[in-house]
């Protein structure tokens, strides 16, 4: 095996900064910015205002810095100190209540892991049914049944429960014991 000739580069690397935004680029990031900020999507719009912030528009700027300061508020406002899984479970309800469903099954399962229970067992099947997850809601509905049997009747006046009743095999689950 030959030795290399070549000596290697030892100079670090320079930090890759980001070409300037034209009034277009600024415009396009700043419209999609707004689309995380809508959906509350917080940490994905901050980042996004903030490189905004810095193109050629000075409108568009002043905007974009306004909403970077508001996202980095609401982010620091929604960081919750959840210890229990009756903390993780309000704070899921929270979230479906608000239509936040992802959030909303992130926090039950973490209240499922510290403790099972009727009510954390139906909110995941509430929350798992709004978000398509048909197999996972009715396998979170039947254990919360087998848990607690009234959950049958709660769930057939339950408002935010209605669209699930659409499907089959859900209101199998709930036609046990009339």
């Amino acid at each position: 095996m030959k030795k290399a000739t070549k000596q290697a580069d030892t100079k670090p690397a320079a930090a890759k900064t980001p070409a300037p935004l034209d009034a277009k680029g600024q415009t396009d990031l700043f419209a999609g910015a707004m689309k995380h900020f809508t959906k509350s999507e917080y940490a994905q719009a901050r980042p996004m205002f903030a490189r905004a912030g810095e193109g050629p528009q000075l409108s568009v700027c002043e905007s974009a810095r306004m909403y970077a300061k508001i996202c980095e508020q609401r982010l620091d406002q929604s960081k919750p100190d959840l210890r229990t899984a009756e903390d993780h479970y309000n704070f899921g309800v929270a979230m479906i209540n608000g239509r936040r469903f992802t959030e909303a099954l992130s926090h039950l399962q973490k209240a499922l892991t510290m403790a099972d229970g009727a009510h954390v067992r139906y909110a995941l099947a509430l929350a798992s049914g709004m978000e398509g997850d048909m197999p996972g809601a009715v396998a979170h509905l039947r254990r919360a049944v087998e848990l607690d049997p009234s959950i049958r009747s709660f769930a057939r006046t339950d408002a935010d429960f209605q669209p699930l009743l659409k499907d089959p095999i859900i209101g199998q689950v709930l036609a046990g014991d009339r």
